[in-house]
């Protein structure tokens, strides 16, 4: 009877356990979906925000631009001339006034963007094409830009301010000189009415109308036999010029089948022939995949035809979307291995701890399925994904005939994992001991010639997976982030409330999480916040912020505060003694705790040899094309010996 009753207890006990178990997961799933909701909402209202600020900007209506701005903004306009430095809204608008309404038109086409949303701040990227015009300036019309924006915001009386605007420059075309001509006619000829009415958007409106009705006869119909259509910004596989009626016909003869349309609006000029358009189209192509860019035109209409047709559009959007066309390299920036250099890339997915992890094989050159190559793993810095410098050197490796393997760590990126952003040196190095288990069983593996290169804070996890598993043959690490609880102490203590403080942060989002399935998060990287995972005031340090180098869709600029105890408390440093494999080092003495990596090196006991590139910081260890290169051909040179 005893047995019977404790047995009975014991059921009963774990009945109520499920109860309350099942129970919770119903409010973690509550509690996730109205994160999730508001977060939308946030992200909504930020697109907004911006789209408001640059529409009242080509308005002239000054008041509504202060508006969207918190009391302080980091303004950085250095990449066209101007300055940096905090500004109030009155003396950023002070500035623009000076400039902006001395064109007949400006239409700034906002598009592209990607915003992390961390409670009660929030940071995004955005491209956008800006083009200015002066009707009979000296030396043409227009000057138009392609920029990248990395911006920041805070919530003020429960509304999103702008607080950060830092500006990149992609390219440009047309007439440089028009800002001058612009500010001397603010200074001395006074500021013109903008245009409202111009008979030469009929005529560009009847275009647009036949490229919806897919009707091709119509579409010429709109043109001179002599017309020319401008690309400035097209990319090198793609044509910058459009001369004549035949080559229009052969053009658009192509994508009648695609079914498009087209969200636009009209701007007048002092010119009645001449028409600012901005538009963002919405197509479907003849493979049935979408295609939708953003563009500002500028058409000439005489006689009721287009004679004259320049169009701005993100070159970046058509080679990832347009039928036949690829991006020119197989990473964010334009230093990984170009697509056509006969490496190719796999997307492949492997299972860590029952999660599902996504990742990307590269392939050497003239790659024969029955041969054994080596291989190599690589991992990139903290809060990264594998689009950043894990790609970039993966992809310049597999040229030199490695098949190398990248991939999102476990909550990271397109892997699964919940919660997201959380940087666990647990789960990062069973990742890199899964993807050791999919790389040993590739057939085309040289399971012998098996190496880790882990770049900057993987580098420790990667050292822990080398001391782990034999099967890593060699490690490999470039500009690495190497510390333990002392090192780290040394470099947080800076932060509000120190070491002690982000230590207890992270023990209460960890028990918040556990109780509400609601984890709490800060930027992974800010100009503004000091509790952000990586405070980079004044740009000292923009890679994960500047659409230009990491940011933009495939990084999440968020981090799990529950991650600061793991990365406070870890030690990449002592596990050197228990490493037994040959180890390879690259780094800088202006790179990243360079100390750690002296420490590292000392307790090594196998055979270890270090080089330094003292000519490049940690971040262009990241991305430079000069310091990549320079980086692989040393790593190369020494798995190749």
């Amino acid at each position: 009877m005893k047995t019977i009753f404790i047995t009975s207890v014991l059921a009963l006990g774990l009945l109520a356990c499920a109860e309350r178990s099942k129970q919770n997961n119903t409010e973690m799933e509550v509690t996730t979906e109205t994160i999730a909701e508001r977060s939308a909402t946030a992200k909504t209202e930020i697109i907004s925000l911006m789209e408001t600020l640059f529409n009242e900007t080509d308005n002239r209506n000054w008041e509504s631009v202060k508006r969207t701005m918190a009391d302080s903004v980091y303004v950085d306009y250095t990449a066209l001339g101007g300055d940096a430095g905090s500004k109030t809204p009155d003396e950023i608008v002070s500035g623009w006034q000076a400039l902006l309404p001395g064109f007949d038109r400006t239409v700034h086409q906002p598009h592209n963007f990607s915003v992390w949303v961390a409670g009660e701040r929030a940071s995004a990227t955005l491209d956008a094409i800006a083009t200015h015009y002066i009707h009979g300036a000296k030396d043409g019309s227009q000057w138009t830009v392609f920029v990248g924006y990395d911006t920041e915001y805070v919530k003020e009386n429960e509304e999103w301010k702008l607080a950060c605007i830092d500006l990149s420059l992609y390219d440009q075309s047309g007439n440089t000189e028009l800002p001058l001509q612009a500010i001397e006619i603010v200074k001395y000829d006074g500021i013109s009415a903008l245009s409202n009415d111009t008979e030469a958007s009929e005529v560009v409106d009847r275009f647009f109308k036949a490229l919806e009705d897919r009707n091709l006869e119509n579409v010429l119909a709109t043109m001179s036999e002599s017309v020319i259509q401008h690309m400035p910004f097209a990319p090198s596989n793609f044509p910058k010029q459009l001369t004549g009626i035949d080559e229009m016909r052969k053009q658009y003869t192509g994508v009648m089948d695609y079914q498009q349309s087209y969200d636009r609006e009209y701007f007048a000029t002092a010119d009645p022939g001449t028409v600012l358009v901005k538009y963002s189209g919405t197509i479907t192509t003849g493979e049935g995949k979408p295609y939708n860019n953003s563009y500002v035109g500028v058409f000439t209409v005489e006689n009721e035809k287009i004679v004259d047709f320049t169009e701005f559009f993100n070159p970046n959007i058509l080679l990832n979307g347009w039928p036949g066309l690829q991006p020119e390299t197989y990473s964010v920036h334009a230093a990984g291995a170009r697509t056509d250099s006969g490496v190719t890339m796999e997307d492949v997915v492997f299972i860590s701890n029952g999660i599902n992890l996504e990742g990307h094989l590269f392939l050497p050159i003239d790659f024969d399925k029955d041969a054994q190559y080596p291989a190599v793993i690589v991992t990139g810095s903290w809060t990264s994904v594998k689009e950043q410098m894990p790609d970039e050197y993966a992809s310049l490796i597999a040229q030199e005939g490695f098949m190398a393997l990248t991939f999102d760590f476990t909550g990271f990126g397109t892997s699964e994992g919940q919660p997201r952003q959380v940087e666990d040196y647990n789960l990062k190095i069973a990742d890199i001991r899964a993807a050791v288990d999919f790389l040993s069983a590739h057939p085309a593996v040289n399971t012998n010639q098996l190496s880790g290169l882990g770049v900057c804070a993987s580098s420790g996890y990667m050292a822990h997976a080398t001391a782990q598993d034999e099967r890593i043959r060699n490690l490999v690490l470039v500009a690495p982030w190497l510390h333990n609880a002392e090192i780290a102490k040394s470099i947080y203590d800076f932060r509000p409330g120190g070491t002690d403080g982000l230590l207890e942060s992270a023990r209460k989002a960890k028990k918040e999480y556990a109780e509400t399935g609601k984890m709490k998060y800060v930027l992974a990287a800010s100009e503004l916040d000091p509790l952000s995972a990586m405070y980079v005031p004044k740009n000292i340090f923009d890679y994960y912020l500047n659409p230009a180098k990491a940011a933009g869709a495939v990084y999440d600029n968020r981090f799990a505060v529950s991650s600061w105890e793991p990365w406070l408390t870890f030690d990449g440093i002592s596990v050197a003694s228990t490493i037994k494999q040959p180890v390879y080092i690259v780094h800088s003495e202006s790179g990243a705790v360079p100390q750690g990596a002296r420490q590292f090196y000392a307790l090594l006991e196998g055979e270890k040899e270090i080089a330094w590139l003292n000519e490049f910081n940690q971040q262009q260890l990241y991305f430079e094309e000069a310091a990549l290169n320079a980086a692989i051909g040393n790593v190369v040179d020494y798995l190749k010996e």
